[in-house]
């Protein structure tokens, strides 16, 4: 476990999970499997076809995230490959999705959110002030 990556606890449901931001190296194999996924996907497919190959290529995406942030848990007795497996094969999808937005999250990977008010419902309108005439 590397002593520089953040971690937190990540609770769903009854469970309890430690996650780790990604390493440096992990998000380029990371940012190099999401575009190998890319390139794979067929370019005359209809668009139900290419929208169920999406949805398979982001919880596989979401599932390989997942297990390389896992893998800092015990690097020296883990295999990010069986880790990925394990997740694809026993995670529900929605834990899948809620892990890799931890995951995100922890290794500054989200975009940052625009400053929005708290009530959009009460902001003021501005409009431009009316210079007047000089005296």
């Amino acid at each position: 476990m590397s002593k520089f990556l953040k971690s937190g606890q990540l609770e769903y449901g009854e469970q309890t999970i430690t996650l780790f931001e990604l390493s440096a190296l992990q998000r380029i194999e990371h940012l190099q499997f999401i575009s190998s996924a890319a390139k794979a996907l067929p370019t005359d497919a209809d668009k139900e076809t290419l929208y169920t190959l999406l949805v398979e290529q982001d919880i596989r995406q979401g599932a390989r995230l997942v297990a390389m942030s896992l893998w800092h848990a015990d690097p020296a007795n883990s295999d990010i490959e069986q880790l990925y497996q394990d997740v694809l094969s026993g995670w529900p999808i929605t834990m899948i999705g809620a892990a890799d937005r931890f995951v995100k999250a922890l290794s500054d990977m989200l975009p940052a959110e625009q400053d929005q008010p708290d009530n959009p419902g009460e902001t003021e309108e501005l409009a431009p002030e009316k210079s007047s005439p000089a005296s």
